[in-house]
């Protein structure tokens, strides 16, 4: 393997560095991840006075029509024919970047309770989701709230397997540089050499069985209209970067010169390919998210691959014929080579996904009650255990005693490094938690009561509690004439005009109430007073009503944390350059004080090795000292 100097190996460090910075400074654009529900007519839980004729599922991004099913039965199990299923919002190509609604034609529903099952996949990313909702026409049921699919399990065990082997074509070419400059032998370079190229070619293969599954278990029936749109040309490009990293760490081509930047481009390839085709590139095309995305996935492979075939190498150097006295000198050598570009891309590593996790996890309830928020936090608890690990490690390496090779905690290491590529995996597989029930809506409800005059009355009309679901209507009717003509002897509600007439019921002092389930969203509420003797009054008031949050319970919080983790990931990439900047000086001027001063704890050069191993050769053959 063609060794890199090190002035290139540092400024492409900090490229990643700054592209981190950037990514959480520079502005941004609303994105969407991942096609889900984003509200519906009926709505969940909703109880209608007449049956409804179509059925309108709106998404936050587009959907693969062809791979849409929608299942409606009643309370007896009796199907309902769905019909003229079709897209309405824009057209669909594939490629379309703003929401849709799906839209049904339904039979002629009976008085009964309904419950609709569907099932979609975004035509962004090929996500499948799917859901459940509940209405009634003239009964009262009971919302199914939030409903999270679980992430398939062969999916994601692809997924990790693929961002295994990218990891291993792009932070394995820094561990055989690593290996390569500490003085390691060849049938050692030969493995690692084995393993760079191998890996991204296994993820190319694996990207197309995955491809093939997402599209065969969704039953897309247009397969080549998904591919000749955007997400073909997405999925090439990650391609072509895993074949460019695998030509690019063979063995016949570790001498050419053109090694070093085809590993940086298909690695660049690989990454934005991978964040195009995720939930940072699903909805409207957001650039700084893009970055931040790519810059999260080429920082965490190259630290898991490069830790993974450091440790992979010494824990054969015990196994094999090849390990042999001075293997442990080489091997600390790397391993202490390594520090800086791990402490660099373990930074990258955590600024931008604290950015990232602000388009993922919409609040503390997304977090602490949803697959995808627990699949987040576990994978932080294991990153950091890493570098808990790291610590130690690192300690012991650089330690200036002479000290054995810290084996059990470098491999405890690199194991929660793979776990974290899992989970990162179980991440790319979910649906994040930015559902409607699981974030407060910034645009909350109207803030009641809403007063007006009607004739010669004066209405007040309120919501409690104003959200999406049950709520009780308050009227309060006053005369503005003394003595009033004639007493207000009934209040009828109607909601939306649509709904039934519902007959309030007199709380004295002029104050009527009635229950009413709304939907989430604008609606309006009409009210007539009936008096003897005197004409009807009629008052029609607009309402926006809040949703719901989880289960029409809020746990701990539903309000956005958008806005704190952006503030939190621009302080931490700060942090992360100028702590990397301090690091790389101090590194660099410890070392040049070593070689002045030729002390014991400097890491060997090749001369050093070279001279060690000849030692060993004449000794053995009788003609040493």
């Amino acid at each position: 393997m063609r060794r890199a100097g090190p002035t290139t190996g540092r400024a492409w460090l900090l490229a990643v560095l700054l592209a981190g910075v950037f990514a959480v400074a520079g502005p941004a654009a609303s994105a969407n991840a991942h096609a889900y529900l984003a509200g519906s007519s009926p709505t969940d839980g909703q109880v209608l006075g007449a049956p409804p004729d179509q059925l309108r599922l709106q998404f936050s991004e587009s959907v693969v029509l062809s791979a849409t099913r929608i299942d409606v039965v009643d309370a007896s199990g009796r199907q309902v024919a769905v019909t003229g299923l079709r897209i309405e919002g824009g057209p669909d190509d594939g490629n379309l970047e703003e929401p849709v609604e799906v839209v049904a034609d339904l039979s002629r529903l009976t008085r009964s309770a309904y419950r609709v099952s569907w099932s979609t996949l975004s035509s962004d990313d090929l996500h499948a989701t799917e859901g459940v909702l509940v209405f009634g026409v003239g009964e009262s049921v009971t919302a199914v709230g939030l409903d999270e699919p679980s992430p398939p399990p062969v999916e994601v065990a692809m997924r990790w397997l693929l961002l295994v082997g990218v990891a291993g074509g792009i932070g394995g070419p820094l561990a055989g540089h690593l290996l390569t400059s500490a003085g390691a032998r060849e049938p050692t370079l030969v493995r690692v050499r084995r393993w760079v190229s191998r890996a991204p070619l296994a993820a190319a293969g694996l990207a197309v069985l995955l491809l093939v599954d997402q599209l065969v278990g969704s039953g897309a029936t247009e397969p080549g209209r998904v591919l000749g749109g955007g997400y073909g040309v997405r999925w090439g490009l990650r391609e072509a970067g895993l074949l460019l990293l695998a030509a690019a760490g063979g063995e016949r081509v570790r001498r050419a010169r053109w090694q070093t930047g085809a590993v940086t481009a298909g690695a660049a390839l690989a990454c934005v390919g991978s964040s195009l085709l995720g939930h940072a590139g699903a909805g409207a095309r957001d650039l700084t998210r893009v970055a931040a995305s790519a810059a999260h996935l080429g920082a965490a492979t190259t630290w898991a691959g490069g830790l993974v075939t450091l440790t992979a190498v010494l824990v054969a150097s015990r196994r094999t014929r090849h390990g042999q006295p001075g293997d442990g000198d080489v091997l600390r050598a790397a391993f202490r080579g390594f520090r800086l570009p791990a402490a660099g891309c373990v930074g990258v590593m955590v600024a931008t996904g604290v950015y990232l996790s602000s388009e993922a996890v919409g609040s503390v309830d997304a977090a602490l009650f949803t697959t995808y928020g627990r699949a987040l936090m576990l994978k932080v608890v294991l990153a950091a255990a890493a570098g808990a690990l790291a610590l130690l490690n690192s300690r012991a390496l650089h330690s200036r005693a002479p000290r054995k090779l810290p084996r059990r905690t470098i491999v405890a290491e690199a194991m929660l490094g793979l776990g974290v590529i899992g989970l990162a995996a179980v991440l790319s597989s979910g649906q994040p938690a930015m559902e409607p029930q699981l974030v407060r809506s910034v645009d909350v409800g109207t803030a009641g009561p809403v007063d007006a005059q009607v004739a010669d009355l004066l209405e007040t009309i309120d919501l409690r509690p104003g959200e999406a679901g049950p709520n009780v209507v308050i009227v309060e009717v006053f005369d503005t004439r003394r003595p009033a003509p004639a007493p207000v002897r009934a209040v009828d509600v109607q909601i939306s005009g649509v709904g039934p007439v519902l007959k309030a019921e007199s709380l004295g002092n002029g104050r009527w109430s009635v229950g009413a389930t709304l939907p989430a969203g604008a609606v309006a509420i009409r009210v007539v007073a009936h008096r003897s003797g005197l004409a009807d009054v009629e008052q029609s008031s607009a309402w926006t009503v809040a949703p719901t949050s989880v289960s029409g319970l809020e746990r701990v919080s539903t309000a956005p944390i958008r806005d704190v983790l952006r503030s939190l990931a621009l302080g931490l990439s700060l942090v992360v350059v100028a702590g990397w900047c301090l690091a790389l000086t101090v590194a660099l001027a410890r070392r040049r004080h070593d070689r002045r001063s030729g002390a014991p704890g400097a890491p060997p050069d090749r001369v050093v090795l070279a001279a060690a191993d000849a030692e060993r050769v004449l000794t053995r053959t009788g003609h040493g000292p």
